[in-house]
């Protein structure tokens, strides 16, 4: 009988430490997820930038980005597919731009400003203006690898 019960608490430990290494992989999962999000900066004279950064946990692993203007897709793959969106954007000049072939690594708190832009002072509110007529979106996902992540800028309408 006491052969027995040594197995049975053998067994029970054995599926304790696989479940205690099941949850310490899940948390280190987790200490690592990256969040792109992207911030919208105003300066004097009438200039914008929209920057992404990285404001999750861990490093970021972009692996694809697309940039659409008027809803359609901009052909192209790095920096110039940003010079190419603004060419035919009326009232703003791009003054400057940083992007990135995949895969590209963004470190936690890092940024990439995408787009400085000098716009006419008729434009308005810049940031809707270019949010109706330009929008980017980023695969990329964390070192664990696993579920791909999106970020977009498009703006869904308020109902």
């Amino acid at each position: 009988m006491a052969a027995w019960v040594a197995i049975l608490i053998s067994l029970v430990a054995l599926v304790a430490t696989f479940w205690q290494a099941h949850l310490a992989r899940k948390h280190n999962i987790l200490s690592v997820q990256p969040y792109l999000g992207g911030h919208a900066k105003w300066g004097d004279e009438h200039v914008y930038a929209l920057t992404i950064c990285n404001d999750g946990l861990g490093p970021a692993i972009i692996t694809a980005g697309r940039a659409f203007c008027r809803g359609e897709r901009i052909e192209g793959e790095g920096p110039a597919v940003i010079v190419k969106a603004f060419q035919s954007i009326p009232g703003c000049q791009l003054v400057g731009h940083e992007f990135f072939h995949p895969e590209f690594v963004l470190p936690v708190g890092r940024t990439i400003e995408v787009c400085t832009v000098k716009y006419d002072p008729a434009v308005g509110d810049v940031d809707d203006y270019l949010a109706g007529l330009l929008y980017l979106e980023l695969d990329y996902k964390s070192v664990y690898g696993g579920k791909l992540l999106k970020y977009s800028s498009r703006r869904v309408a308020n109902v």
